[in-house]
């Protein structure tokens, strides 16, 4: 595994001094690029910020073998995939709350249960070579929420509770495509 040589927040100052029109109009076209992509209500500006803030204050590392525009546009790609994740998973606990309570008469019969049990049980078996994702997924089943996973499963490693939980949706939906 490569070990990267990340620059100090005082060598991301020098450089942005040095390159500040260059790196910044190309990082900013970056910022509108993945805001608009991803579909968020955001200003490309304010994602921009937020990337300059994380980095700046230390948060997020840039790789020094990586050119600054690029590495910048790393942080504001996650930082949108990120908001959009979140979004998604608004518009899904939304939805889920709407549609149990839109119709009196609408009550999840066998054949719902029996075929989101089959659905389970394959991720179940999917993942079972994968220690996080089953340890991800048992967690899901004890209905633990985030901070509960992030804690017990990744003691604190929210990165690797969304670098799980992105592997589990992407691979979990090409296998179910796959299995028809």
């Amino acid at each position: 595994m490569k070990e990267y040589d990340y620059y100090t927040v005082e060598e991301v100052w020098q450089a942005l001094e040095s390159n500040t029109d260059e790196v910044l109009t190309k990082a900013a076209i970056l910022a509108t690029k993945f805001v608009r992509i991803s579909g968020l209500a955001f200003e490309a500006e304010e994602v921009f910020n937020e990337a300059l803030v994380r980095i700046l204050d230390g948060t997020r590392h840039l790789p020094k073998d990586i050119p600054l525009t690029i590495a910048i546009g790393n942080v504001i790609r996650s930082i949108c995939n990120g908001m959009a994740e979140q979004n998604q998973e608004k518009i899904f606990k939304h939805s889920e709350s709407i549609d149990e309570h839109e119709e009196i008469g609408t009550v999840p019969t066998d054949e719902d249960n029996d075929s989101a049990h089959a659905r389970w049980e394959f991720l179940i078996s999917t993942f079972s070579q994968d220690d996080d994702a089953t340890r991800f997924l048992a967690a899901i089943q004890e209905g633990q929420d985030k901070l509960e996973i992030v804690r017990s499963v990744f003691a604190g490693d929210e990165t690797a509770y969304w670098t799980t939980r992105r592997r589990i949706v992407r691979n979990g939906q090409k296998h179910l495509k796959e299995a028809g």
